[in-house]
């Protein structure tokens, strides 16, 4: 009950798309990864996830939209499995004039934002947290190691709810068709973690951008958007890295 309130109170950005566990269990265990943060309306605390890849772009879920305006970063432990706020200096806001995503279903499901330096520190978050680097080139093959950070919902562990939690898998498959680009794979997530990075465990770079369930107890597939083969996506997250290129 504690938990179906919080989603109503949370909006709708972290039911989307029903984000679900892959076999009998769920793997994901506490993490604290700087670059990673949660994404969240101004007047929330959670809502997707985000990553850093410059000092200042971000990239997440075209259908999280509504939860790009803030990214807080190092998050505390939940209480009661509600989330708590990060410190003012780990809290940025994202600009007004730069905000470009689609949210388009399975595969063209995207978003690269930029965010304003720190109000108490005046740097840059990825300058303070650090950055991942984008595989725009190569495409991951089957069976190639992943793994997904994230802000999702735990309904058996509070501390652990829409706290940051990580789990890793491997590639199941990827396919295009027109305009879409699927990544699927086996790792465990749940409504909170759409936007996560998918990073490749070999060359440590995002590959993809997790969006939708499909997992079950038997198996099935969890879905991203796959970067590689994303062209519109690709543009976009290059026109926010070479504008990065202008900041002193």
């Amino acid at each position: 009950m504690k938990i179906a309130l919080l989603l109503v109170l949370l909006g709708s950005s972290i039911l989307a798309s029903d984000k679900t566990i892959c076999g009998s269990s769920d793997n994901r265990v506490p993490s604290y990864n700087p670059k990673i943060a949660r994404a969240s309306e101004l007047k929330n605390l959670a809502g997707c996830t985000a990553t850093m890849i410059g000092r200042s772009c971000a990239v997440s879920a075209g259908h999280c939209v509504d939860s790009l305006e803030k990214l807080s970063f190092n998050t505390p432990q939940s209480q009661s499995g509600k989330p708590q706020a990060s410190r003012p200096e780990d809290i940025y806001l994202r600009t007004k004039d730069f905000l470009r995503y689609e949210s388009n279903g399975e595969g063209k499901d995207w978003a690269v934002i930029r965010i304003l330096p720190n109000e108490v520190t005046g740097r840059y978050a990825g300058d303070v947290q650090g950055f991942y680097s984008v595989e725009l080139k190569d495409k991951p093959s089957k069976g190639d190691r992943i793994s997904i950070t994230g802000y999702g919902v735990d309904g058996a562990d509070m501390e652990n709810n829409l706290s940051q939690q990580i789990h890793q898998g491997e590639v199941l498959k990827t396919k295009t068709w027109g305009y879409k680009a699927v990544l699927e794979h086996n790792v465990d997530t749940m409504g909170g973690n759409s936007g996560s990075s998918i990073i490749s465990l070999k060359t440590d770079k995002v590959i993809g951008i997790h969006t939708h369930g499909g997992c079950n107890e038997k198996g099935g597939a969890n879905k991203g958007t796959l970067i590689s083969k994303s062209k519109t996506f690709k543009k976009v997250i290059e026109e926010c890295l070479q504008w990065e290129k202008t900041l002193e």
